[in-house]
């Protein structure tokens, strides 16, 4: 029995020493010289740091807060800033944009109308157009990736990618005279309204569309340098007490610049598609019209901007300003075609449409200084040391861009209508309008930092 309790008791004060020897490794070590046989603190580490250390690791990490839930807190990290050298944020965006503003495209009056008078303003009734299109939400995406250049997260570097699906509206109505269907446009020869049927009883038949869309995407690769950082913990880092905020754990600023591009395009399609009813030279011809109009906008130029973030606990709050400033390429392409089919004879393409023709049609490009502003705000719940997830909203706006719908030009001289004069008259022609255009929205992302 005493042999037993013997083995007992060693065991014991085998298991005690091994958790005292283990608990003390981090901050002890055997002294060099032979057969001293004491235990010295290590000559290059001081008991002020090894506690500065043990803060480190307590405080960076996750912790208990002695209530049974995990907590975490960047103080002490460099620069007021979460684990990780590298990051990568991803996000889903559900934005909304100011659209383009239609003219009036399609007509219609009532049955029993005169022909003269079918489909012609004011007295018409607008079947399309004469409104403002796509400006409904939409799905889309972005993406950051990032990493400090330095162990003091001071210098970095992060670049981005963003998209928005395509918007895109569609109008299309056939009619074999029921209901009335009309093009209209003003008649610069006559001076009046006027307008092309497509449909009318025992007149004409066919089909008329409008297809509308848009598309909007940017990128972006910046160089960052922290402006000031404040640890709520110690005080502050390396600014002056006025950037201290009380009560907050800590926060930082950072200077960004480097290079944004932008680019939206946006484009019309209205197209026709009608037989002739009216007994005459021209009974049972296909005429089939299309008038294209597309802008594109392009803009390339520096970004500046900055970004302040707060941190308390496991929650973040994110601001960031930009302004891009460079220049932008606008670009409009108008194209316009009719194919006229016989009863009994080969198709004829002929140049130009009903909005475009000889004196309106060819591509036109334009340069502009443009600043383009951005506000971003973001909040972020710290989910454990590698992952954060956020919500946010964005806005921008970009001035002096040209939208196609802007450019379609509805004085019109008929007698470019169905075959261009040679020269083209003057009607209609290149507006040229410049417009503006913005875009916001919310973002839902989840950053990893490694």
């Amino acid at each position: 029995m005493a042999a037993k309790f013997s083995w007992i008791a060693r065991a014991g004060a085998l298991v005690v020493g091994g958790i005292l020897i283990l608990g003390g490794a981090r901050t002890w070590a055997a002294d060099a010289p032979a057969g001293n046989g004491q235990l010295q603190p290590v000559p290059e580490q001081s008991t002020q740091s090894t506690t500065e250390a043990d803060d480190y690791m307590d405080e960076s990490l996750p912790y208990d807060d002695g209530e049974g839930s995990e907590c975490v807190d960047f103080c002490g990290l460099p620069c007021c800033s979460p684990p990780g050298r590298f990051w990568l944020r991803a996000d889903y965006l559900m934005w909304w944009t100011n659209g383009m503003e239609l003219p009036p495209l399609v007509t219609t009056s009532p049955i029993g109308t005169p022909v003269a008078d079918a489909g012609v303003l004011p007295a018409a009734s607008v079947l399309y157009g004469d409104s403002t299109v796509c400006t409904r939400d939409r799905s889309g995406w972005r993406t950051t990736f990032g990493l400090w250049l330095d162990n003091c997260h001071t210098w970095g570097v992060e670049g981005d990618y963003f998209a928005l699906g395509r918007e895109a509206t569609h109008y299309s109505q056939y009619s074999t005279g029921n209901p009335i269907l009309a093009r209209p446009f003003y008649d610069v020869e006559n001076i009046k309204q006027n307008r092309e049927l497509v449909s009318y009883p025992d007149a004409a038949e066919g089909t008329v569309s409008v297809d509308a869309k848009d598309y909007f995407n940017s990128a972006g690769v910046a160089l960052s340098y922290n402006l000031c950082c404040c640890d709520g913990c110690d005080g502050c880092d390396t600014c002056n007490d006025s950037c201290c905020l009380p009560m907050l754990s800590c926060c930082r600023s950072d200077l960004i610049l480097g290079y944004r591009y932008y680019r939206y395009s946006d484009s019309i399609l209205i197209a026709e598609d009608v037989r002739i009813l009216e007994e005459g030279p021209t009974e049972n011809y296909r005429l089939q019209v299309e008038d294209k109009f597309r802008a594109r906008n392009v803009f390339h130029g520096s970004e500046i901007g900055l970004r302040n973030v707060i941190y308390r606990g496991r929650w973040s709050f994110e601001i960031l300003t930009k302004i891009a400033l460079g220049r932008t390429r606008q670009t409009v392409n108008i194209d316009g075609q009719t194919i006229v089919t016989p009863p009994d004879s080969a198709s004829v393409t002929r140049d130009g449409g009903v909005l475009a023709v000889r004196s309106n049609e060819g591509t036109y490009t334009n340069d502009e200084f443009t600043m383009i502003p951005q506000l971003g705000i973001d909040l972020g719940y710290q989910i454990n040391e590698n992952w954060r997830a956020y919500v946010g909203y964005n806005i921008l706006y970009w001035a002096c861009i040209v939208h196609a719908s802007e450019q379609i030009d509805l004085n019109v001289d008929p007698r470019n209508i169905p075959e261009v004069q040679d020269p083209a008259l003057p009607f209609p022609e290149f507006p040229g309008k410049k417009s503006s255009f913005w875009a916001q929205g919310l973002n839902v992302g989840l950053e990893m930092r490694f």
